[in-house]
């Protein structure tokens, strides 16, 4: 079992959790169409049927939780056994390429150096073992109270919503557990206060767990054979907090016994430590950024950055950043397609998952040609203006190009995500054919572009400022918004406002 299975495994047992509880909720309706209850009558069968799906609960995922944690277990020592032999293979492959070894007779330690380490090393791994399947342990008991605080708030809230007029008893159920779909059974909260489900937290804790338990096995050997020099790997994508040590040589002082003042013997050299990169935020909960072993002589350093190197990771994350949120949204309006009563609220919450699909998608959309302004604001190029035609909103042009920066790419992802994978796609179309531009009469300079995409019955409208001459050097024209405008409201705007420009 991986870290994969063990999440799939608890994503399942919170899935059953929310389903049995809905099932109850579903059967009792049945049940009152049938004798004709009352909501009185309704609340009390199903504070019965509560009692009954916490009994159940508790003997039902006992023994699922127990055998989880043994892989858990399992898993991080694995961990820790590939990081050793993997490490070994890479001495091993350096030593042929011309590293040379610094123990006697070009061979490792005695063991009689490193026996204590390997005995500390032991206990840092049970430890570490012990404290993931306590951590997971509480979670476990937390999910099942939170699964039946949930169900205990529905039943009262269902009937509350009932005798407010919410209709049907399928929109006062849905009503009522709403936001237990929408977030799913948050169960862990975390020292900020947010608050996590246990899918989540397990993928973080095993996550962070079994990476600790390789890189202490790879320590281990590098102990053994006297090196303690290591470098963060140089990745397309680090993470803000990882970015200031990847590419750099760092001292382990953490996992390969290295000097916690930063000297390095082989070279006579200081190098930052391992333990301050932590303490500034290295190797967070979820890290993707990983060190290999620095030999000198054969590794090369490398923590130089170009402009370019660093706008792309920028553009990179933020966009890893939209996916995920993307992502959450989908998953949100999945378990509310799937488990709502209400059929007009299932159509609703379908499309919306086809919606945040699209949305996920195109995060993965690059608009080309990269740059920087004055500012260092990061834009990029989204086409070319035909002058004669954007001369209706000022006959004052500087430049032709067109630009939207990162902050506008995550307003319409914000504000307008049912049009961002069109937007994304077609703005440079809108931008060099445009269909209408009408006048933008609160900004200057400004005016709105509409392209006639039938986007599930929407047409696409962005807002196109003009950059003039009274604006700072270096400025280009730029997209300030863009969404979906329907057909009639498109035709309220061709009757009350100023058209300055109609295609032929």
């Amino acid at each position: 079992m991986n870290d994969y299975d063990i999440t799939a495994a608890f994503e399942a047992i919170e899935n059953e959790l929310i389903a049995s509880m809905m099932r109850n909720m579903s059967r009792h309706r049945a049940e009152e169409t049938k004798e004709g209850y009352e909501w009185s009558m309704w609340q009390a069968e199903q504070l019965k049927a509560l009692e009954k799906y916490k009994r159940e609960n508790q003997k039902r995922y006992k023994k699922q939780f127990k055998n989880i944690n043994k892989q858990i277990a399992v898993l991080i020592q694995q961990a820790r056994q590939e990081g050793n032999m993997e490490q070994e293979i890479k001495i091993l492959q350096a030593i042929k390429k011309g590293w040379k070894v610094h123990g006697k007779n070009g061979s490792p330690r005695p063991k009689s150096m490193t026996a204590e380490f390997f005995r500390l090393n032991d206990r840092k791994l049970a430890a570490l073992i012990e404290a993931t399947v306590h951590d997971m342990q509480e979670a476990e008991k937390a999910i099942l109270r939170k699964a039946e605080d949930d169900y205990r708030k529905a039943i009262f809230n269902a009937q509350v919503y009932a005798n407010t007029g919410a209709g049907t008893y399928e929109k006062a159920v849905d009503m009522a557990t709403r936001d237990m779909l929408s977030r799913g059974l948050g169960c862990v909260e975390y020292a900020n206060g947010s608050r996590h489900t246990l899918v989540d937290y397990a993928s973080m804790a095993i996550r962070t767990a079994s990476k600790r338990a390789y890189l202490y096995g790879e320590g281990e050997k590098r102990q053994e054979w006297g090196i303690t020099t290591v470098i963060m790997a140089k990745r397309g994508n680090p993470c803000p907090k990882c970015l200031p040590f990847v590419g750099k040589v760092l001292v382990d002082d953490v996992w390969s016994g290295g000097r916690s003042d930063g000297y390095d013997p082989e070279t006579g050299k200081r190098y930052p430590t391992i333990s301050h990169a932590i303490e500034c935020g290295l190797y967070h909960p979820n890290c993707k950024d990983s060190h290999t072993t620095y030999f000198p002589g054969i590794s090369t350093a490398d923590d130089k950055w170009t402009a370019k190197e660093l706008r792309a990771i920028g553009v990179k994350y933020e966009a890893e950043q939209r996916q995920q949120y993307a992502k959450r949204q989908e998953e949100k309006y999945e378990r509310l397609a799937e488990y709502s009563l209400d059929e007009e609220n299932k159509k609703h919450y379908k499309n919306k998952v086809e919606q945040w699909k699209a949305v996920e998608k195109a995060s993965n959309f690059d608009i080309l040609n990269t740059e920087n302004t004055k500012e260092e604001i990061q834009v990029h190029s989204v086409g070319k203006i035909d002058r004669d035609i954007y001369k209706c909103i000022t006959a004052d042009i500087v430049t032709d190009e067109v630009i939207i920066t990162d902050n506008q790419i995550q307003h319409i992802l914000d504000r307008h995500p049912d049009a961002y994978e069109t937007a994304m796609k077609e703005m440079r179309t809108a931008i060099e054919s445009p269909d209408y531009i009408i006048a933008d009469d609160k900004h200057n300079n400004t005016g709105l572009v509409i392209k006639k995409f039938k986007m599930k019955g929407d047409n696409l409208q962005l807002v196109l400022r003009i950059c003039t001459h009274k604006d700072e050097p270096g400025y280009k024209n730029s997209v300030i918004s863009c969404w979906g405008i329907s057909e009639k409201r498109l035709e309220n705007y061709l009757k009350n406002k100023r058209v300055l420009y109609k295609k032929e």
